[in-house]
C-alpha cells in the first residue's frame, strides 16, 4: 500500500515535531505532505523528516488544503488519511490499521481507536468509537459521532467517488465525507487498535458550538431517512462503557462537550 498522510497547518503549531515524529514512528513508510504558506515551508522542513514533502497552499481553509495535499501529483498513492499539526499517530496501532488495510481490498475505509491527550501530551481519556460498522448509518442519522477522522485510512476510490472533500465547510467536512461515503455505499471496517491520539487545545475549531451545530445538520442530510435504531445506540453505548467510566473517573459527571470546553 502506498500511504498518502496529509497535514493541512498555518505553520505555527507548536506540537509540530511531536506530529511529525509520530508520523515517521507509526508510518515510516508513508509520504507526508504538508500543505501551509509558502512563508512557512522553511520552518515546517526545520522538524527534518526525510519523508515530509512541503506543498505551498493555493486557497486557504482546511478543507482545500487537504484536497489539494491529497490531490497533488507527485508521487504514487492508493489510501490517504491526514492528521492535524497538534495530533499524534500511535505505533504500533496504526500499523495494525495498515496491514488490516491490505487485508481487506474490498474495504474502502478502515478505523481504529482514538485517545484524547492535552496540551501536556498527557493522556485524558478515549473518544467513544462504534465497534460494528453496519451501525454507522444508524448512529451518524441519530447525530452519535461513532468514529474519528484522525484514526482512519480511505481508499482512493472513494475519494474519487465522492469528488473530494467538500470545501464549502469550515469544521465539519470530515463528517460531511463519511456521510456521503455511507450514503453511496461505501464499506466500512474496524480494528480494535489504539492508532491515534487527538490533541484538546484552547481555541480548537471544533469548539464553535453554533457553527459546528448548522455545519452538522448539513452534512447529515444525506443520512436524513435512515432508520432510527435504539439497538446501535445501545450496542454504541456498552462497547464504549469503559471510555466512559475513564472519564468519570479522570474528570467527573461531565460530557464530552464539557471536556472540550475545559481546555478553553
Amino acid at each position: 500500500m502506498n500511504l498518502r498522510i496529509i497535514t493541512a497547518t498555518r505553520g505555527e503549531s507548536p506540537y509540530w515535531q511531536e506530529t511529525v515524529d509520530s508520523v515517521a514512528r507509526a508510518a515510516p513508510a508513508a509520504e507526508h505532505v504538508v500543505v501551509c504558506p509558502e512563508s512557512r515551508i522553511p520552518a515546517m522542513m526545520a522538524a527534518r523528516p526525510a519523508h515530509l514533502r512541503p506543498i505551498a497552499e493555493t486557497a486557504p481553509g482546511l478543507y482545500p488544503k487537504l484536497n489539494q495535499g491529497v490531490r497533488q501529483p507527485t508521487g504514487r498513492w492508493d489510501a490517504f488519511t491526514w492528521i492535524n499539526d497538534d495530533d499524534r499517530l500511535c505505533a504500533p496501532g496504526f500499523g495494525q490499521l495498515c496491514e488490516a488495510f491490505l487485508r481487506q481490498p474490498e474495504i474502502d475505509i478502515l478505523y481504529g481507536r482514538v485517545d484524547l491527550i492535552d496540551r501536556h501530551s498527557r493522556r485524558i481519556g478515549e473518544l467513544p468509537v462504534a465497534r460494528r460498522p453496519a451501525d454507522l448509518p444508524a448512529l451518524f442519522a441519530a447525530d452519535v459521532i461513532p468514529l474519528a477522522q484522525p484514526g482512519t485510512i480511505i481508499r482512493k476510490g472513494i475519494f474519487e467517488k465522492l469528488g473530494g472533500l467538500d470545501e464549502s465547510y469550515r469544521i465539519v467536512g470530515d463528517m460531511d465525507f463519511f456521510a456521503r461515503a455511507l450514503a453511496l455505499g461505501a464499506r466500512f471496517a474496524f480494528t480494535n487498535a489504539v492508532v491515534a491520539e487527538f490533541r484538546l487545545v484552547a481555541g480548537q475549531l471544533s469548539k464553535h458550538r453554533e457553527e459546528v451545530a448548522a455545519e452538522t445538520s448539513r452534512a447529515l442530510a444525506p443520512l436524513a431517512g435512515t432508520p432510527v435504531s435504539s439497538a446501535a445506540r445501545l450496542r454504541f453505548r456498552f462497547a464504549n462503557l469503559g471510555s466512559y467510566f475513564e472519564r468519570v473517573r479522570r474528570h467527573g459527571w461531565i460530557s464530552m462537550r464539557d471536556l472540550y470546553d475545559r481546555t478553553a
